[in-house]
């Protein structure tokens, strides 16, 4: 009897701790994948994109997180007003939303504008979206924190909203995302 008491406890103690895992599964997917990205930027190894000097390693922001979260419960897939991105820690926070079928989505679409974007110009293609390609490479950004939400009344396959604040914010149109790496900076003696 002994013996199946200890089984039942350690079961329960694995639901526990497996449940605990992915409570924040998705924060810690949503994080590493915009690292990596940000971390491809740095390094040069974004297609027609120069490399930068620097890029910070962003951390995840509990307050971002819950000021997401305070937009998605509308399921309204734009931008919020600044009122609902107010913050103590940072003037401005950036915001990116996207409409997924799966929340690791997210951060894919906003970077995959990329291709929109011409660095050199500062500008985007003709009809198409950069701006949240910039957010996600703004190398002054360290702080980041998403919510989502599956919304019903959402049209098109994805339900999932997506809703991620930066602090400090970049979206900015007369400021590029980050300083390029310029080997003529360099002098060899």
């Amino acid at each position: 009897m002994r013996n199946m008491h200890t089984k039942f406890l350690l079961v329960l103690v694995n639901i526990y701790k497996n449940s605990a895992v992915n409570w924040h599964i998705e924060d810690e997917e949503i994080l590493a994948l915009h690292n990596a990205y940000r971390e491809a930027v740095k390094f040069g190894r974004v297609r027609d994109q120069p490399k930068a000097i620097s890029m910070s390693k962003l951390q995840w922001s509990y307050q971002l997180a819950k000021l997401a979260e305070n937009w998605t419960i509308h399921c309204i897939p734009k931008t919020s007003g600044l009122k609902f991105r107010n913050s103590s820690k940072w003037t401005y926070v950036g915001q990116n939303v996207a409409v997924v079928s799966k929340i690791r989505d997210a951060p894919a679409v906003w970077f995959n504008q990329h291709r929109n974007y011409n660095y050199t110009k500062n500008v985007c293609a003709a009809q198409k979206i950069c701006a949240d390609y910039k957010q996600l490479a703004y190398a002054s950004t360290t702080h980041i924190g998403c919510a989502y939400k599956f919304c019903e009344k959402l049209n098109g396959t994805g339900k999932i909203l997506v809703v991620c604040n930066y602090g400090p914010g970049g979206k900015f149109i007369n400021r590029k995302p980050y300083q390029i790496f310029d080997y003529d900076d360099f002098y060899l003696y």
